[in-house]
């Protein structure tokens, strides 16, 4: 199937290499859950002071059934302001993907791996 995409841009150019790039990422989701009814991606260039370098911040929605959005909110670390856009694109669409297969392996029901189920829980008190 298909991953009906939406991509916005916000005080960004819109460029054929990043578009590119988000459908090819996009088109990768659909390896790690097979039901996704919709996926958003908007690309914003925040109006801050010229010490920040005006950074990017990716924003990826993806809607699965019944009822289930997952989102990721990308934006450049503290230490590195001026991270590339591709670079947060990437890093935002890796985060998705962790969390698709997650939700696929909780909604199959396949058990925990051997290292999640071995490893102590925390108590908090």
């Amino acid at each position: 199937m298909r991953v009906p995409v939406e991509v916005t841009y916000r005080n960004v150019t819109k460029s054929d290499r990043i578009e590119t790039l988000i459908h090819e990422k996009a088109e990768k989701l659909n390896e790690f859950h097979d039901r996704i009814v919709s996926c958003r991606i908007s690309i914003e260039q925040e109006q801050e002071s010229k010490k920040t370098g005006n950074p990017h911040h990716v924003r990826i929605t993806v809607r699965i059934p019944p009822g289930q959005e997952l989102v990721v909110n990308q934006k450049p670390g503290e230490d590195n302001p001026g991270e590339p856009l591709r670079a947060l694109i990437t890093e935002a669409f890796k985060t998705m993907s962790r969390q698709l297969k997650k939700l696929n392996e909780k909604q199959r029901g396949k058990p925990k791996s051997r290292v999640e189920a071995e490893a102590p829980e925390e108590v908090v008190e």
